[in-house]
Order: C-alpha cells, then structure tokens, then sequence
C-alpha cells in the first residue's frame, strides 16, 4: 500500500532545454497512476515502434497526446498505456497546420515516428521523411517546443541506392535546419511481436508459395535490435538532457549474417523449407507481381535494395548509444524463441530449443 505521504510528493524542477526555462512539476509516487509533470507528442504512435514509446512514456505518469488517422482499431490499445485522462488521442491530419498545432501547442517533447517503407497513393517518401518531419520542427520551434526527437535509420545516407535510406538522411538535415537541437534517433532493424523481420519469414514459410527468398546470397551484414530496448531509450531523452542536439545509434549487440538468422530461425521452428537465392532483378519482379495481387504491399523494390546494404555504425564523432542511456540490449539470442515459436509446427509447439540454440551459438562463434 502506498502511504498518503508518498502519494502526496511532489517535485518541482526547470529544464532550459528550448530559449526560455520549462518548468515541470512532478506528483506521486512513480508509475502509471502518477504524474511525471511532462507532456509528450507521438506522431506515428500507431506504428510497430510507436507503442512501445508510448507504453514507455504511459507507465511513468507522463500525458501522452496520441495523434492517429486511421480507424480505431489502430489506436485504441494505446487508451491502456496510461492512467485516466493521461492518453490524449487526437484524429489529424499532415497536411491541416491547425490540426498539427493542437497536437503540438501543449507538449514540452515531440517524438516523430512517421516512417513508411515503400510509397503510399497519398505519400511519397520524399513527404513522408523530408517534408512532414521539417514541417513538424518547425512548428514545434514556433510553439516553444522544449524537445524534438527524430527517429531516422541505421545506415541513413544521401548516397543511398535505397530511397528509403537517402531520404531519412535527407529528413535529419531537415529537423536540424528546422530545429538544431533536435535529437535524431537511428535504429537498426527492429524485432518484436508486431514486427515485419522474424514475420516476414514465417509469413514465407506458412503461407509463401515459393519457399523461402533470401537476398544477397544471405551474406548481407545486419544487427537486429529488440524494439522494446529501443522504445527505452527513446523515452529517455525526455527527462534527460544526455542527447539534446546529438545524434543515437540503437543497434542490436551483435552482428549477424542474414544467412546465420535464417538458419537460427529454422533450427528454432524446426522446419526444412525450400530456400533460394533470387539475384537481385528476379527479386524485385517478384515483389512487383506478388504487390499487383495482394491487398497490401508484402516487400517492396526498396526493400529488397536494402537487403543489400549492410548494417553498420557510423563513424561520426560524438554519437550516442545504449549504454549512455544505461541500456543493456537483449540479444536475437535470448528472444528468438518467444518471437518465432508461433511458426512451429504444431507437432513441435512445446519441444525444447536449448539444444538447438546452444548448437547454433557453438556453431557460429
């Protein structure tokens, strides 16, 4: 039980973060049910990472204004990451500055999330990285905004082959034109229950027609990080001031080929797929005639462009990482099976994985 003494403190603090001091008073205990004294803004809160920051933000008493445009289904979880009143959902639109002011005008931290992998009818990826991200700095410089967190990519780069890629690069010189003291975010690929990396495999084992793809003869270098550790340290730059005006690199703790993930995962669900190795244009027609058909986009041509590139760290002085922020990242190691357990067969629903999991580890140290 909590004492009336403990639910009664509060705390008084400023933060000179923007050109004038914030002042952010805190009360209770600590938790859901308490209120930190921050207001954050989520924009793409209903994505795969987007949750996680949320959730992170929610359970430490923080108000989180949620912004969402499509139906309620997509934003309707996110109601429960806080106490009453503490979730604000707000419908908006990109494109209506009023919409984007009543989103923003309230909150001492925005965290912009929006990110597509592939074109939209409505968004290409120039908008959807370069000119949505600048329009939202620079209202939040307008409004006073205290802090402006980016979430860009691994690898982001303006001589990028990938689209993709070249336009996250092109959307940080965007924020920091807008807002010099933002902070950009640069995550590697991210894994989770929601997530488009051990899915998109099983997706190829369960339902896929034509075994399973794998890309640059699975020689490609990648370091998969679990979302959750880098929802943690996203929602830590709002009461630390470590990373104000720097830039964050959240990759996974160990380098992988993309051939050893596919056997780990296959050792794991147990299952011998048919597994090929399409050169790079076959695979992309591939994705375009798989698209023409299906209700939604399964990998695009850009997609495909990155399975090409290795995911490697910068060299640029002065980044920052999970352990500045007192982060240990989980390894694929020690999540694997609750992430691709799903994808046994059932005969093998409940068989043990050690053995394979310590084979694998010896087999690839």
């Amino acid at each position: 039980m909590i004492s009336a003494r403990a639910a009664n403190y509060s705390s008084l603090a400023t933060r000179g973060g923007a050109s004038t001091p914030a002042v952010f008073r805190s009360s209770g205990p600590g938790g859901r049910s308490s209120n930190s004294g921050h207001t954050a803004t989520v924009f793409g809160c209903t994505g795969f990472l987007g949750r996680y920051v949320v959730n992170n933000l929610g359970k430490i008493g923080s108000q989180v204004i949620t912004p969402y445009r499509g139906t309620d289904d997509e934003r309707r979880h996110l109601k429960l990451m806080g106490d009453l009143g503490q979730i604000v959902q707000l419908r908006f639109d990109v494109r209506n500055d009023e919409q984007l002011v009543s989103c923003i005008k309230h909150s001492d931290t925005i965290f912009n999330l929006i990110g597509r992998n592939y074109p939209s009818l409505n968004f290409n990826l120039q908008q959807t990285h370069v000119d949505v991200p600048r329009k939202l700095a620079r209202l939040a410089k307008e409004l006073g905004v205290n802090k402006f967190v980016h979430v860009s990519a691994l690898g982001a780069n303006v001589d990028s082959p990938s689209e993709f890629l070249k336009t996250k690069a092109l959307g940080e010189i965007a924020v920091r034109e807008e807002f010099p003291e933002a902070t950009i975010i640069r995550p590697s690929t991210m894994y989770g229950n929601e997530d488009k990396f051990w899915n998109r495999i099983g997706y190829y084992l369960k339902f896929g027609f034509v075994g399973l793809p794998v890309y640059n003869n699975g020689q490609t270098i990648m370091r998969p990080v679990y979302v959750g550790d880098v929802a943690s340290a996203i929602a830590k730059t709002m009461k630390s001031d470590l990373a104000v005006g720097k830039t964050v690199e959240l990759a996974g703790p160990r380098s992988y080929r993309y051939q050893d993930l596919i056997e780990l995962f296959l050792d794991v669900t147990k299952r011998d797929p048919l597994v090929w190795y399409p050169p790079k244009f076959v695979a992309k027609r591939i994705a375009d005639a798989m698209n023409l058909f299906m209700p939604f986009v399964q990998i695009s041509r850009d997609e495909i462009e990155r399975a090409y590139i290795d995911e490697v760290a910068s060299r640029e002085a002065g980044l920052l990482g999970f352990k500045d922020f007192g982060i240990t990242p989980l390894t694929v190691e020690d999540t694997v099976l609750q992430y691709v357990a799903l994808y046994r067969p059932p005969e093998f629903q409940r068989a043990p994985f050690e053995k394979d999991l310590k084979r694998y580890i010896e087999s690839h140290q």
